[in-house]
Formats: C-alpha cells, structure tokens, sequence
C-alpha cells in the first residue's frame, strides 16, 4: 500500500502540473487570438458603390471630407501649407476634413478613383488621364500672380556648361514624377521632336518625388539637370533668394494650364456646388485671404476647359509613343 502511494504520488503531481500549464496555455491561446477577432466589419465593395448605396444626404453632413494633394512638393512642406486649407474648408462647411498625402500622382489618382477622397489638387497631366480614365471633373484651378498656366524649367546646376537640353545626352537627370507634365512630359516630348528616344537618352533619370527635392539635387549638384515645375521654382526663389546663383534655367515650355482642384463625378451634387462656392469665393473672406495668400495664390476660378487641350495633345503624343 504504502509502494502504491509512493509510485502515485509523482504520478499525480505530474498531472497536476500538466493540468495547470494546459489551462494557462489554453488561456493565454485565447486571449492571443482574441487580438485577431475583427472587431468591426466593413465593407469590401468598391468605395463608391457603397457611399451610393449606404450614403443618404442625412448623414452625408457627419462624414469627414477628404482632400488629397499631389506632391509637386515633399509631403513635410506640403502638410504645412495645405493643412491652412483643409482647416479653412472644414470651418466654413463645418465638418471634419482630412488632409491625405501619398508618394506619387497615381496613388492620388487611385484615391480619387475610388472615391477615397472628395476632391484632390493633382497636376494637369493625371488630371487629364483622371478625365479619360474615369471621368473625373475639374472644379476650379488656382491664379497665382494673375495666370491660370504655369510653365516648366529645365535646370541645371549654374556651373554647367548646358545651354540646350540635347547637352544632358549621358547624364543624370531628375524628374518628380514619371506622371509629372512639367517634370517629364513636357522634356520627353521635346527630346522626342528632336529625334531622341527620352527613356534612352539619359544615363540615369532619378525620380525625386517632389519638384523641390529635384531643384535642391539640382543646387547640390547631384544631378545634371532637372525638369520642375515654375510654380514651386518661384516660391522657392522667393523663401531663398540666393538659389538663382546655383542654378540656371536653360529651357522654358509653353504655358500650361494651371494644375487643378478636381472631384470624382459621381460626388453629391449639393456637395460639389458648396465647395466651389467656396473656394472662389476665399479671396473674398478675411480667413480665405489668410490662406490663400499661404498657399501664394491670388484666387481660385472656374477655368474654361480648353485650358487643358494642350496637355490633353500632349498626353495622346506620348502614349501612342510608347
């Protein structure tokens, strides 16, 4: 008797032990899986086929209004200058806006194609892919010192022997984007006039994302030359007055249509109608003066259409090309 406790006693405290470290396991499994459970469900049909069915104009007034920015410049300035706006806009609406940044003109132009956003400030050339693609409708575009076009620069570092775009045969060249119509459109069709075969005439074409990232590789010298937007050149010549002395414009395009403030065609009516109103009315307000003027625009305008049918050319040009 006294044999059988001494052999049963390990036995049961094995089990015991066992017992125990099965219960905390089994505990801690559930809490762990606990942490995949979805908590909420959502639905996986297309953005704006569900704002369609889900969306009536009674609780079309809580939901935040969503404006997407193209990075002509990097997203760290852009946050700072189109954070006035969003801020602005959702005060006069009164209802919540969020600012949305990507890395590139196709992931906004994604954005606004699945009505991820409301409306987006993208440049002329994804507007006019936008328009074709899905027919995305343009607002209003901003007149900055009188215009409503802007041009592109070639640039090159002021020590630079170039005086023609054919002289950068063989070097590095940046461009913002590969959608960018001042960045590399607007270059690759002149080289293409020229005769050139753009994607093979550059030893290297680095992609910067942001026009003011391409003119301070510029300034630095760490590429050969440049293709960038005249607006953002302009407003970096006015924060830095010295930036002319380390680089040279050696190529003006023709005028382009400003870049605009677009919204997906299937946004609500009264929505698209309130925020025009606002906007070309800003320059009126004393808090739209404010922001405008941060933005370095005068105003925003209804352009007329035909604003856009030399990108519009353009565009056609260089897809059939490649």
């Amino acid at each position: 008797m006294n044999l059988n406790r001494k052999i049963l006693a390990p036995i049961s405290l094995v089990i015991l032990v066992f017992s125990v470290y099965a219960t905390i396991k089994l505990l801690s499994h559930n809490a762990i899986d606990s942490r995949y459970v979805p908590h909420k469900w959502i639905q996986l049909d297309e953005p704006g086929e569900y704002l369609d069915k889900e969306t009536s104009n009674k609780t079309l007034p809580n939901l935040p209004i969503r404006v997407a920015v193209t990075p002509a410049t990097s997203p760290e300035r852009s946050l700072v200058l189109f954070q006035w706006f969003v801020d602005y806009l959702g005060a006069v609406l009164k209802r919540k806006t969020i600012l949305l940044q990507r890395l590139s003109y196709a992931e906004v132009n994604d954005l606004l194609r699945h009505r991820a956003c409301d409306i987006a400030f993208i440049c002329t050339y994804p507007f006019v892919q936008a328009e074709r693609d899905f027919g995305a409708e343009l607002l209003v575009a901003p007149q900055i010192n009188g215009k409503i076009t802007y041009k592109s620069y070639i640039i090159v570092p002021s020590t630079s022997k170039a005086v023609s775009l054919l002289y950068l045969r063989g070097k590095r060249f940046a461009s913002s984007d590969i959608l960018s119509n001042s960045g590399w459109l607007f270059p690759a069709l002149w080289l293409l006039e020229k005769g050139e075969d753009p994607e093979r005439f550059f030893q290297e074409h680095l992609l910067t994302g942001s026009h003011d990232r391409s003119i301070l590789a510029v300034a630095t010298g760490y590429v050969d030359g440049a293709a960038v937007d005249s607006l953002v050149y302009d407003y970096m010549v006015r924060e830095d007055p010295s930036l002319p002395e380390k680089i040279r414009i050696i190529l003006e395009s023709p005028d382009f249509g400003m870049p605009p403030v677009v919204a997906h065609p299937k946004m609500d009516t009264a929505l698209r109608k309130s925020i025009i109103e606002i906007l070309t009315g800003m320059h009126e307000t004393q808090g739209g003066k404010i922001v405008l003027k941060k933005l370095g625009i005068d105003r925003f305008v209804i352009p007329d259409d035909t604003l856009y049918d030399g990108v519009r050319k353009a565009s056609t040009t260089w897809e059939s090309y490649r």
